[in-house]
């Protein structure tokens, strides 16, 4: 058998397969793993070789993406005889205490997924609604890929399926995101996507992104192959499941199951600046260093949030990048309901009075005030939002009816004077309300004594004729 020959580091990438790689058997590179075997591509051909002995007895598990060496076992049948040094690696963290059929590695408490290696470029994708109403996961992608050494790109799916008037708002939210990530494209996945091939051409891409978001689509539609919506390829990504094409031109495409985050841990200062700009502009101008932009006076990043110059998902996702919420077990994580969408069933006891408030009796979706006192307090800046970070406390100041007859309270915030009306519920105090609505009455603006005299004036009309009593 002859000497095998270590690979340079210059020849380590995916970019390099066959080349400078010389051994009794041949060289190659992982495509797929299933089964306890690999599908190793060599030669223009793929193989499947076994993995008896890798990820055992302290052994490197090979992964898709891998450079291999594989040798004959006995007939037909290869085998797996040596894992290449890897470039780069790519990890997500993990939400679960079980790994599945996934690789976890622990490093310092922490668990960790490998997604896959020798990647030279993260591709995370996710839809035009996502954007339009969320953040996260395109900063932590770019995270990980950064950790890993690899260039950062992002996708917006579906984007023929924008609504009018909410393209402008996208594209102000994807102008955000090309001061982090190397490209920012979007489209359909359905669709030729000319320019976003030029930005991967020639290298290794790791395609990421939530169940549905268009992967598959996307890959299918680079390699110029077509599919039908909604059935799998040959060579598509499983839910457990990673796959590697090659591509034209020296590209390739590694398709990922979909997963809703990366869940990264021990996510420090410098990387959550990275991928928030504009708000790390505007803590460094808070009044206090250690300011954490939640309550404090003289905070920029609240100033600019009451003032909508930050956008409150990113807000959102800035800080539990910090606290430590997007990395915590999904057993005690609670995801944050949109209220704009999404009936609200909470219950709570009032502020104000201490009576205990349910969701029961209110006789619509949402309860917004407590029945007894009519009392609420400031959270919205629009109806379900939960922008608000002024939490004062909203007195029933006024009643008025609606064209249709329905009534509705008047609230002003003690804190910062803002008004809002909302419509009553079927439990509310009858007494308080008709006491709110005869209290103009009861404290009229002018000497009662001078309303006989304006009836007098007006003809008996009870409306004097210069419009004045």
């Amino acid at each position: 058998m002859k000497n095998k020959r270590k690979t340079e580091p210059g020849n380590k990438g995916t970019d390099s397969v066959g080349k400078g790689m010389e051994s009794a058997g041949k060289q190659g590179i992982v495509v797929r793993i299933g089964n306890r075997q690999a599908l190793v591509l060599t030669e223009g051909r793929e193989e499947a070789c076994l993995l008896a002995g890798f990820g055992e007895n302290g052994k490197e598990a090979a992964e898709v993406g891998d450079q291999v060496v594989i040798e004959p076992a006995g007939g037909q049948q290869y085998k797996l005889a040596e894992i290449r040094p890897r470039k780069t690696e790519l990890y997500r963290g993990n939400r679960r205490q079980g790994n599945g059929r996934q690789e976890n590695k622990k490093t310092g408490g922490e668990e960790r997924i490998r997604i896959a290696v020798n990647g030279d470029c993260l591709l995370a994708m996710v839809s035009a609604e996502y954007l339009l109403h969320q953040a996260g996961y395109p900063e932590m992608a770019i995270l990980a890929a950064r950790r890993a050494g690899m260039g950062a790109g992002l996708f917006i799916s579906k984007w023929d399926l924008v609504k009018e008037g909410a393209g402008d708002i996208l594209l102000k939210k994807m102008d955000l995101y090309r001061k982090t990530a190397d490209f920012v494209f979007a489209g359909s996945a359905r669709e030729p996507q000319p320019e976003l091939f030029q930005a991967v051409k020639g290298k290794s891409v790791v395609v990421t992104g939530d169940r549905g978001c268009g992967k598959t689509t996307l890959i299918q539609g680079m390699l110029g192959k077509e599919t039908d919506t909604g059935r799998r390829t040959a060579h598509s990504a499983g839910t457990h499941t990673v796959c590697l094409q090659a591509g034209p031109e020296g590209t390739w495409l590694t398709d990922t199951p979909g997963f809703r985050d990366f869940a990264l841990a021990h996510v420090t200062q410098e990387e959550r600046e990275t991928v928030f700009p504009e708000i790390a502009g505007l803590a460094a101008e808070c009044r206090y260093a250690d300011c954490t932009h939640t309550h404090e006076q003289g905070c920029r990043v609240l100033e600019a949030l009451r003032e909508k110059r930050i956008e409150r998902e990113r807000y959102d996702a800035y800080q539990k990048m910090g606290n430590g919420e997007e990395t915590a077990p999904a057993a005690i994580r609670r995801p944050r309901a949109d209220y704009r969408h999404e009936p609200c069933r909470e219950s709570f006891v009032c502020q104000v009075c201490g009576n205990p408030v349910a969701p029961e009796g209110a006789g619509s979706m949402h309860r917004n005030h407590c029945p007894n006192c009519l009392s609420s307090v400031h959270v919205d800046n629009e109806p379900g939002d939960r922008a608000s970070l002024c939490r004062g406390i909203m007195d029933p100041v006024s009643v008025w009816v609606r064209k249709n007859g329905e009534w509705a309270v008047i609230h002003r915030c003690r804190l910062c004077g803002a008004l809002s009306s909302n419509r009553i519920a079927a439990d509310d105090n009858p007494a308080l309300l008709m006491s709110i609505a005869v209290k103009p009455l009861a404290m009229p603006p002018f000497p009662l004594d001078r309303l006989e005299d304006g009836i007098r004036a007006a003809g008996g009309s009870g409306v004097p004729e210069n419009g004045v009593l």
